[in-house]
């Protein structure tokens, strides 16, 4: 985990979960990410984000997101530049649409003339439902509000709509890769812990751990396995992990 900023937050969550985790000053030896110490000794922590891995020959959540912003927020311009008036515009994309850099700029004109073409809401608290034959083929959904001060505006895409299932092989194959660095980690540190952290407002597909993931035992050089949900209140969930012969 490269952003150093991000792994104090989430060492923030860990202490804010797990009253256990010592309070004190943290240096950073680069495996492990974090190292404690207190009575107990010198207690070593690595963190890795979970990522859903992208399905052979399809598209990764991310770079799906990174088109999906790149088109609206060239709409918007298109949009503007057109004598648009500002609005709050929410777009929803066909699950089944492939998209494509290529694809951008005329999706993007597409999706601002379906706008320009539509009724303007005259109040606050009124919205507009673009219907289908008057909005492009890509989106299953486009919604319009007014700006509130004539001014303000937004357009935003959707985030998916959906929360993938995470199993023990998912896990698993995150034990295995941070596996090859824990020899060295251990080195550094009397316990080693490993942070998984199942982030929900970071830049990874939506996901969540199934019973049956945070009921089985798992293979890991590690002391503890600790599933950590950094949202407010944090929580961590506890994996087992199977002693080491």
């Amino acid at each position: 985990m490269p952003d150093k900023n991000r792994e104090r937050y989430y060492l923030d969550a860990l202490r804010a979960a797990l009253p256990e985790v010592p309070k004190g000053e943290a240096t950073e030896p680069e495996p492990p990410d974090f190292v404690l110490r207190s009575e107990r000794g010198a207690l070593g922590i690595e963190l890795t984000v979970f990522h859903l891995p992208t399905a052979p020959g399809t598209q990764s959540y991310q770079e799906r997101q990174s088109l999906k912003g790149r088109i609206v927020r060239l709409a918007e311009r298109i949009h503007h530049e057109a004598g648009g008036p500002p609005l709050y515009v929410r777009v929803f994309f066909s699950a089944h649409q492939a998209l494509r850099k290529q694809d951008t700029l005329p999706m993007a004109r597409g999706l601002a003339a379906s706008v320009l073409g539509c009724r303007v809401p005259r109040s606050s608290l009124e919205s507009v439902e673009i219907p289908w034959g008057q909005r492009p083929a890509f989106t299953w959904g486009i919604l319009v509000h007014p700006s509130v001060d004539g001014r303000d505006k937004l357009w935003y895409p959707d985030a998916g709509g959906w929360v993938a299932d995470i199993t023990p092989q998912h896990v698993a194959d995150v034990l295995q890769a941070k596996a090859r660095t824990a020899a060295l980690a251990r080195s550094r540190c009397d316990h080693l812990w490993l942070v998984i952290v199942n982030d929900g407002f970071g830049r990874t597909a939506p996901a969540e751990i199934t019973p049956e993931a945070c009921g089985a035992v798992y293979d890991a050089p590690f002391d503890r396995v600790i599933w950590l949900l950094p949202s407010q209140p944090p929580r961590a969930i506890e994996l087992k992990v199977r002693p080491a012969a």
